[in-house]
């Protein structure tokens, strides 16, 4: 990459950036939960990032009855399984065993900031430690269970990398409660716009996923800034939601607003 293709693309990247990470557009993201319900918002969070998966709606649908029934703060959370639900790939018993395992987190370690830091897992080259002693409290990972808090390095754990951004960041958007994690540690959270924009970019092959793309995808950001690669998430994947750019140039590109500016036009 040339340093004019490199300020190129940062360029449109700040664009981006100024023009959505505000609190207009969290209605779009599953990071409206942690900013709108009232409670334990670092449970609210983890929990609205952790069943992040499947068409918004649905996300919305479960999570809004999940915070009614459960509750959404800690220290009065039902995890009584005749009051649980069921969402997509967790059975009742999955979702009640995981507001079980959150009561057992935040006796044991306070928040699961925590635990992530009992596990030494504030550096990126440790992060996935976190998530390992998290599953260790777990009574039994069921197939729902494992989906839903996926092994570490067989994953891309997109869900928990956002949800990490959410805690480390601090803007109009992300709340930067984790303030012992330097956020240059943070990967991308790599979702399905990610991963077309980093295709159509040449950063992945095609259909490439997992963890070795997530990095290449991190450090492709990282190589832009240094100090802060996950901070364009959250407006290059509203350009998708909301403008339904494909991140290439069609049809689309003729209605967009961004066109002026845009990388792909």
């Amino acid at each position: 990459m040339t340093s004019a293709d490199k300020d190129k693309i940062y360029n449109f990247l700040e664009y981006l950036y100024k023009f959505y990470n505000n609190k207009e557009y969290i209605y779009s993201d599953p990071i409206r939960f942690p900013h709108e319900i009232k409670g334990d918002t670092e449970f609210i969070a983890f929990t609205s990032a952790s069943f992040a998966y499947g068409n918004m709606k649905a996300i919305q649908g479960f999570l809004y009855k999940y915070f009614e029934n459960a509750g959404s703060s800690i220290s009065s959370l039902n995890t009584d399984i005749n009051n649980s639900l069921y969402y997509r790939f967790q059975t009742k018993e999955d979702v009640a065993a995981y507001s079980k395992l959150m009561k057992k987190v935040y006796d044991k370690y306070g928040s699961i900031y925590g635990l992530f830091k009992a596990a030494d897992a504030v550096t990126v080259e440790n992060i996935d430690k976190g998530i390992i002693l998290l599953r260790s409290h777990l009574d039994e990972i069921t197939q729902g269970l494992n989906f839903l808090l996926p092994v570490p390095g067989k994953s891309a754990s997109k869900r928990l990398y956002m949800f990490l951004r959410w805690m480390v960041r601090k803007d109009d958007v992300d709340f930067g409660f984790w303030n012992e994690f330097n956020k240059k540690s943070l990967y991308m959270p790599s979702d399905t716009h990610i991963l077309r924009l980093a295709c159509n970019l040449g950063i992945i092959e095609k259909n490439e996923k997992g963890k070795k793309a997530v990095i290449k995808v991190t450090d492709f950001f990282r190589d832009l800034n240094p100090e802060d690669p996950a901070k364009y998430d959250f407006s290059l994947t509203r350009l998708g939601i909301i403008s339904g750019c494909q991140y290439s140039e069609n049809d689309i590109c003729e209605k967009c607003s961004h066109q002026k500016i845009c990388l792909f036009h």
